[in-house]
């Protein structure tokens, strides 16, 4: 039985958190023992699970960053030795680093997931350390696999592979949910139904969609917003978008209609006629991912990580350019052909993006023990064009 040892200081809602889960219960139900030290439960109910919790006055902040810091590396060893852990598995490059002194120690393989580009985060010394004491590297697109590439030097480049996110398996609707959904939300049954979802950050550039919104003339046009803010900066910034809504008089077509549970989150994008994400950075969106899961329309920003999940142009627009996507979505709305071959592009990703991630993952995690820690493995990143 392998021995996986992960680390998380607590979890949160998001597609990074939703990966988190399934690559380990990947693993579980692979035969695996995963043991995971956190500050806050993180509760998988398997006889195989053991959660190590460390305690923090504080889930979130500087003390919180303190313990993950200072404490983790200690930790990790003492369990790593007690347990006999036989591999490390970091959820980014702040754990890798957390883990590199039990690697290097106990002489066990470590394997680091990047979910998205942290910007300045890459070029941190510590972040930094993470990733070059990690002895294999999964991203999820290609332009981060090149800028890790380019970070760490040329000695680990066949060790960065590509790891892209699934479209999930969702299940049919029911009869008449189009309806229902629309009813919830106060939507006429005859509109046009604009969706995003995700945190309500910055970065998702919602402000973008409020204004392209003001420029359209379609009254019929609606949009809602799947998604909440947690930190004080980004529940400052939701405020800020309610107020734009105000201003702008769309508050009859703009819905913040918060989180849902996926089985109801699946069952309102169905009811939808067309998913955006406008965002000015990403790793590769589930929620995008899902909205194509669910037989959605895509448009999607001209960035990395949507790029790879959207691939043609038709389906991008730059996220700058208000009246340009204005232009777009009259043309998707307005002349059958145009939309009919939006449909198809989006239905030809969709079937590109469907794989077992979890089979994946476990294959690049364990192969043979990354061949018994020489590494030099043949697992190959994934090509997902068409």
């Amino acid at each position: 039985m392998m021995k996986v040892l992960t680390t998380m200081y607590t979890m949160r809602r998001g597609g990074s958190y939703d990966r988190f889960r399934m690559a380990l219960e990947a693993l579980l139900e692979r035969g695996c023992e995963v043991h995971c030290l956190s500050l806050t439960p993180i509760q998988f109910g398997h006889s195989h699970y053991y959660n190590h919790l460390v305690f923090s006055p504080s889930e979130t902040g500087i003390m919180a960053k303190v313990a993950v810091l200072f404490l983790f590396p200690w930790l990790t060893l003492l369990i790593a030795w007690r347990e006999r852990i036989d591999l490390f598995l970091s959820f980014g490059s702040l754990y890798a680093f957390t883990q590199s002194i039990s690697k290097l120690l106990l002489r066990k393989p470590m394997v680091t997931l990047i979910r998205a580009d942290t910007g300045r985060g890459l070029i941190k010394p510590i972040e930094y350390i993470g990733l070059k004491f990690s002895d294999r590297i999964l991203t999820v697109n290609t332009s981060l696999q090149s800028k890790i590439m380019d970070l760490i030097g040329t000695g680990k480049n066949g060790e960065v592979k590509v790891l892209p996110n699934n479209v999930p398996e969702i299940p049919a609707p029911v009869h008449n949910d189009h309806h229902r959904a629309r009813l919830d939300l106060g939507i006429p049954e005859d509109a046009k139904v604009l969706v995003t979802a995700g945190p309500v950050t910055h970065g998702k550039n919602i402000h973008f969609l409020i204004r392209f919104l003001r420029r359209i003339d379609r009254e019929d046009l609606f949009l809602e917003i799947f998604g909440d803010a947690f930190s004080k900066a980004d529940l400052r910034y939701r405020d800020a978008l309610k107020d734009l809504v105000k201003s702008s008089g769309l508050e009859k077509r703009v819905i913040f209609a918060g989180w849902f549970k996926k089985n109801e989150l699946w069952r309102r994008l169905r009811a939808a006629d067309l998913f955006i994400s406008s965002s000015l950075s990403e790793g590769m969106p589930n929620s995008t991912l899902e909205a194509l899961g669910c037989g959605l329309a895509c448009f999607g920003s001209r960035i990395p990580g949507l790029q790879d999940i959207l691939l043609y142009e038709e389906l991008m627009f730059d996220p700058w350019d208000d009246r340009f996507l204005a232009e777009k979505i009259n043309r998707f709305f307005s002349d059958d052909y145009y939309y009919r071959f939006i449909i198809h592009l989006c239905e030809e990703r969709r079937k590109a993006l469907t794989f077992d991630w979890k089979t994946r993952l476990y294959e690049m995690v364990n192969e043979k023990r990354l061949h018994e820690f020489g590494v030099k493995g043949d697992a190959q990143g994934m090509d997902i064009r068409p």
